[in-house]
């Protein structure tokens, strides 16, 4: 077992860390200088004006991603393929014909993607991972009861 060390002794340890760090934070700084010279160097002499090395504080790949454009939103899509199938569809066949169809997508999860589009877009489970159209419904109550509250105000108003 390591003898105990002292508080006095652990905070030398401390600074001894804290100035070790800074030293090569500041070294890493010139360094990042001198390679930004390099660059501008580079595309001097290469005439087009174009840096061939990425340079250090340079936005991560991941913010600079661009959307795909789609004509639709995806829920159109899964109607469209939905409706081609009476008995219904499993989520990955769902999601292979959404794709088939046109649909473009960067998603790492697009199979998740659909299952939530599918969950939450009013479609109709017959058995787990089974969904179909739902059939067009009869206005809800609360609608129809609604809409003659209304009709009702309007005649009155008259």
């Amino acid at each position: 077992m390591a003898p105990m060390k002292t508080i006095a002794q652990l905070q030398a340890e401390l600074a001894a860390k804290e100035r070790q760090l800074s030293h090569l934070q500041a070294k890493r700084g010139g360094l990042a200088k001198e390679l930004d010279e390099i660059d501008r160097q580079i595309a001097a002499l290469s005439g087009d004006g174009r840096r061939t090395q990425k340079k250090a504080t340079a936005k991560p790949a991941a913010s600079r991603r661009t959307m795909p454009k789609n004509v639709k939103p995806l829920i159109e899509y899964v109607r469209e393929a939905l409706a081609e199938s009476k008995e219904g569809m499993r989520v990955k066949d769902i999601m292979t014909a959404v794709q088939k169809a046109g649909y473009k997508t960067n998603s790492k999860d697009f199979y998740g993607v659909v299952a939530t589009a599918v969950r939450e877009g009013g479609f109709q489970k017959l058995s787990r991972g089974v969904y179909k159209l739902e059939a067009a419904k009869k206005p809800a109550r609360k609608v129809a009861r609604k809409a003659a509250r209304e009709k009702a105000t309007k005649t009155e108003s008259k």
